[in-house]
């Protein structure tokens, strides 16, 4: 059986594309025609595209989607079918959270619809920065708001998560962003709100592409309720102890909406509204004057995810800092993987880079991974998923990490789904 596109969907597409002006059409076209390139490329010759990391989700059967299928794409795929993985571990197959599932075309709808509607205001108000214990622990998981799709025996890998997430009783839970397919109202409610594994203290939540998709309405009212109101509606944030300083950065909502909230910006390119520049540039005064460490949490990536070289957000968040000054930690999401990275500096400064993005989202083992002298770890032991016996591709274990704060001191461990220590 050929996949199908939801009816409703594919005329909001069209409609809504038709509402572009051309110079917005003509911006964004070589975008949508690169996704519809890598789609042509897996449909034709049942392998995976290279991997491009501005291809994203939501594009690959845009294309299709507005001319009606003329060159057959959609129509030579059948439902369940899985290809092939690229270099970066995504699948391209056609199940759920695959990347050719037809649900990915609701983020495209939104996104198109939102080049019209206007995104919602952002709150530069941020809260007290929060009190919390000398000896702490917090979860981290990025990339987590699929729910449990699958449910019976074999639930999904957010469901294990959320699950072991819980067993370990940490005080904070922290999301780092990514309610799929587009962060709308009954998504966040249903996908995070009701799901997310409350800490004892408190829960908080980053902003990310994928909400930014539906204008992150939905996603600054999440925030500004439980389990996440100690935010008050704010997408920063500050938590503090006398040794540690946690600042959480929204590093989506100033990303290039026609760069499809791909990669991470704290103010944007005019280099104007700079309230998070100037957040952090405050709590990092601060952490060097009382002689604590920082830690920082964005959804988008520091250095790229082979860890060859840094992104255009850490030039901007090393704006706050003095030279060979930074965070002494940068968790991340976004890049769909578990990974620890080495070898990262600013100046003379040691930034101890991770990425915590395999919170739910089905991926393959990511080979443009291997022998990479930069990452000291990355998760890629098989799942042993049932859903993907004598596939081609193996889905590799989904996880979270954990963060011990002792006083001074730090203990770090990443678990998988199944509550078994991935690292170190």
């Amino acid at each position: 059986m050929k996949i199908s596109i939801d009816p409703v969907i594919a005329g909001r597409i069209k409609a809504a594309w038709n509402r572009l002006s051309p110079e917005q059409q003509n911006r964004i076209a070589p975008l949508v025609m690169n996704a519809h390139q890598q789609a042509v490329t897996v449909s034709q010759s049942r392998s995976a595209p290279a991997a491009n990391a501005n291809a994203g989700h939501a594009l690959p059967l845009v294309f299709s989607t507005i001319t009606g299928d003329h060159d057959g794409v959609i129509g030579s795929l059948d439902v369940n079918v899985i290809i092939a993985s690229d270099a970066g571990g995504e699948i391209w197959g056609t199940g759920k959270y695959e990347q050719l599932d037809p649900g990915w075309l609701e983020a495209a709808a939104e996104w198109l619809e939102h080049f019209i509607v206007p995104k919602h205001p952002f709150n530069t108000h941020p809260a007290d920065p929060i009190q919390i214990p000398d000896n702490v622990q917090i979860a981290l998981a990025g990339d987590w708001g699929t729910g449990d799709w699958r449910g019976g025996n074999n639930p999904s890998p957010s469901a294990d998560v959320a699950r072991h997430m819980g067993f370990l009783q940490p005080h904070l839970t922290i999301h780092l962003g990514d309610v799929y397919y587009a962060g709308t109202g009954g998504e966040e409610q249903h996908l995070l709100v009701s799901l997310w594994p409350k800490g004892s203290i408190g829960s908080l939540a980053l902003n990310s592409n994928h909400e930014m998709y539906s204008g992150a309405g939905a996603y600054f009212n999440a925030i500004s309720n439980p389990p996440f109101e100690k935010q008050a509606g704010c997408g920063y944030f500050a938590l503090y102890n006398n040794s540690w300083v946690i600042v959480g950065l929204d590093s989506a909502y100033y990303s290039s909406q026609e760069g499809l909230y791909r990669d991470g910006a704290i103010f944007p390119g005019d280099g104007q509204h700079q309230e998070q520049l100037d957040f952090l540039r405050a709590q990092a005064a601060g952490a060097a004057r009382d002689n604590k460490r920082l830690i920082l949490l964005t959804h988008h990536n520091g250095v790229a995810p082979d860890g060859t070289a840094p992104t255009a957000l850490w030039s901007q968040v090393m704006n706050a800092f003095p030279p060979d000054a930074g965070p002494d930690f940068w968790y991340w999401g976004h890049a769909h993987m578990g990974a620890v990275y080495q070898n990262q500096k600013n100046g003379t400064k040691v930034v101890n880079c991770r990425c915590c993005g395999h919170g739910a989202l089905p991926c393959a083992a990511a080979s443009g991974m291997v022998d990479q002298a930069n990452v000291a770890w990355y998760e890629k032991r098989s799942a042993h998923d049932p859903a993907y016996a004598g596939q081609p591709v193996q889905r590799v274990l989904n996880g979270f990490a954990m963060l011990y704060l002792d006083g001074p001191v730090i203990k770090e461990v990443f678990y998988d789904e199944n509550g078994g220590v991935a690292w170190p």
